[in-house]
Order: C-alpha cells, then structure tokens, then sequence
C-alpha cells in the first residue's frame, strides 16, 4: 500500500539504494546505471511518489505565492463571485488563487486540500461540503485556514459566514405578517452547515409565532434545480398544500418558481441568494440578498493576515444579509 506521502526516503528503502541515488535518478542525471535506473523508477511507480515541484524551487520560509480556494460547484454564481472576491485579494498581494471543486463529496474535498498543501500554498479558504472538519492527516493544519459560508464542526479556524438567521427571519417575518401559516420549506443537504442553520432557523421561527412545524411541508436533499421544481410541485399539488415557499438556495429558488410557473398558481415566495434576471420574473419573490464576493473578500483578507504572522485568537466574521422584493406583481400563469 503506498505511503499517503511518500518520500525519497521511502523510494530508496524500497529500491535498496541511497537517497542521492533516486535524487539522480528523478533528475535525469547520467550517472546511474540503466539496471539501478529501472530499479528505482520500479520503486517510483510503487509507492506512488511524485516529487513537489514547488518545494523544489522553494528556500525555507520562502512564499509560494499562491493560496487555494475549495469550492463545491464551479457552475453556481454564488461561487464564482465569491472566487472573484478572493481573487481580488490575491493578486493585490501578487499572489495566484488556485481553485478546486469537490463536487460536494467529502472525498474529493480532503484529496483537495492534501493536494494544495503538497503544492505548498501560502494558505487555503474552503468552502465546506460537510459539517465534519477535514482529517488533519491532509496536513491542513500546517497552512493558516479560513472557511467560507460553511464551516465545520468546532471552532480552531477562522471563519467568514453569511447572517443566516437575520435573513431568515425577515423572510417568514413578511410571509406570517402576511397571514401564512402553511409555510413550506425546499433545501438541500442538512449536514452542510448553511442548510442545517437555515432550516433550524426556519423551525425556531415558526415556533415563536405560535406555528408547528410540519414536517410534510419540509422537503429536503434537493441538489439540482430540477429536483427543487419536482419537489414543489408535489407539495402544491397535495390535499393541502402550503400558501408560501422557502427555500434555502438560489437552485432551490429557481426549482420553486418554474414550479409555480407550470402549475399557474398563486404562492408567496422567498428564499436565500439573488437570482439573474429576477426584475423579470412574472410575479414577486423576497430574495435574501448579500454580497458573494464580500464574502470571498473578507475571507482572503484574513487569511493573508494570518500569512503575514497574526496569532490571535479565533474569529468569526459576518456578511449581513437584507431583503429585497423582486419581481412584478402576480398576474396569473396559465399551466404549461
């Protein structure tokens, strides 16, 4: 089984030869029989070990000058926005914004990060998959870290978060206002830490305004627009369906109006991140609305300071959110 690192070190000892050797070896010196040569390129294949060019170029405590973002979709506006803050940041401190997308897997994520800190980059911002920390066996803990919009689980890294609650509760603060009390809720992933946030929310709120929660109208693990719009239709088309919608994404926002729009019918709608072209919607939506590449922004900016040596303790930053009525008024949609 390969070393999840492997070294010179490793190559030699499986090879039967010195470090110098397979040193000469991996940088094509003549000096080396053709049967050591085989042997030791043998040993090279086996244990999986690649040299790091960047470590190679490197003199200690001298800068790569990149830093890595982890993402979860590069298809998403949200992320490409946030990128673009990051990569603001960046290249004011002449440095290159290496990205990465996990897909949303786990796996990907923590293969990721143990690629960037093989590649020696200055520090890493992460925009979690999941609510549980990445295995410090990546080596993470050997570069400064901030995670973005998510975060997991604990509290040993900087993070930069949106105010999931504040808008949350300006959303169902109108829609209860308004009189709905059968408020449905679209989400995804109740492990990542947005979606977790945000339906807890969701819950609390009703609550407070004296509304059970009812968990036929909570339809989550929704990750595509299409599943969002599915999802909705099957509630709007239950024997009572809600008066209004919530959904924790702009995916879930986009799946939810397409549903409204095939079943021409009239609900009250809100949810999480601005939407393109949403003056042009047929009928008014509440959008908690903020600014993605604030995010990324703010989050670079304290990543360099602890690359630039700040040791202080833990902090937790927040992009505030506000509510903003898109939209024309209904005019009434005829079914598709």
């Amino acid at each position: 089984m390969p070393a999840s690192n492997p070294t010179m070190r490793d190559v030699a000892a499986r090879a039967g030869v010195g470090v110098g050797t397979v040193s000469r070896v991996v940088n094509k010196s003549a000096s080396v029989s053709p049967e050591t040569r085989a042997r030791v390129e043998q040993a090279i294949a086996e244990t999986g070990f690649h040299r790091n060019e960047v470590a190679r170029m490197l003199r200690p405590g001298q800068s790569s000058s990149t830093i890595g973002l982890i993402i979860d979709d590069l298809e998403n506006p949200f992320t490409s926005a946030v990128a673009a803050g990051a990569v603001q940041v960046a290249k004011s401190r002449d440095h290159v914004l290496l990205i990465g997308s996990t897909q949303r897997d786990q796996d990907t994520e923590r293969e990721l990060a143990r690629e960037f800190v093989r590649r020696q980059v200055d520090g890493l911002l992460i925009v979690s998959s999941d609510r549980s920390p990445i295995d410090e066996t990546t080596g993470i803990s050997s570069v400064p870290v901030v995670y973005l919009d998510r975060a997991p689980a604990g509290g040993r890294y900087d993070r930069v978060l949106l105010d999931n609650h504040s808008g949350v509760k300006a959303a169902l603060t109108r829609m209860l206002d308004a009189g709905h009390r059968r408020i449905a809720y679209i989400g995804g992933s109740p492990r990542a830490m947005t979606g977790a946030t945000r339906l807890q929310s969701y819950k609390k709120l009703l609550s407070q305004r004296g509304v059970t929660p009812d968990p036929s109208l909570i339809s989550m693990h929704n990750y595509s627009t299409d599943a969002a719009r599915e999802a909705t239709i099957a509630l709007l088309r239950a024997d009572d369906p809600p008066t209004a919608i919530f959904s924790d994404n702009n995916r879930m926002t986009l799946g939810a109006i397409q549903a409204v729009t095939t079943l021409g019918v009239e609900v009250d709608l809100a949810g999480f991140d601005d939407l393109e072209l949403a003056d042009l919607l047929p009928f008014e939506v509440d959008l908690i609305v903020y600014s993605p590449s604030d995010l990324g922004r703010r989050g670079a900016e304290q990543l360099f300071r602890r690359i630039d040596g700040d040791h202080g303790p833990v902090r937790t930053l927040r992009v505030p959110t506000r509510l903003d009525r898109r939209g024309r008024r209904f005019v009434g949609l005829l079914p598709t």
